[in-house]
């Protein structure tokens, strides 16, 4: 999987809005400006080592998701289980 500075600054930019954060607060926490950061978001400027492990610990996610959008393991072990609880559930109506 390439290192696509798009989709990155797509996933910065849903993590921003899903905590109601605005990009100069956000800019401002991590001591950047907001023009940076909005071409961060934008795609145009791949942000720093530094700037991307400061974002995961702000957003408490793993540098995993930012940079390749894995899921931690806990989050797709729970969905596993609501799948084959699902499933279970629909075998029994059968």
């Amino acid at each position: 999987m390439p290192y696509d500075i798009e989709e990155i600054g797509n996933r910065i930019r849903q993590l921003r809005r899903d905590q109601g954060i605005t990009q100069a607060q956000m800019a401002m926490k991590l001591n950047i400006s907001d023009r940076h950061l909005r071409r961060i978001e934008a795609g145009e400027k791949g942000p720093s080592i530094d700037i991307l492990v400061e974002i995961a610990s702000l957003f408490n996610v793993s540098l995993d998701y930012i940079i390749m959008d894995k899921q931690p393991q806990s989050d797709l072990k729970k969905k596993l289980r609501a799948l084959i609880q699902g499933l279970s559930e629909l075998a029994e109506e059968l």
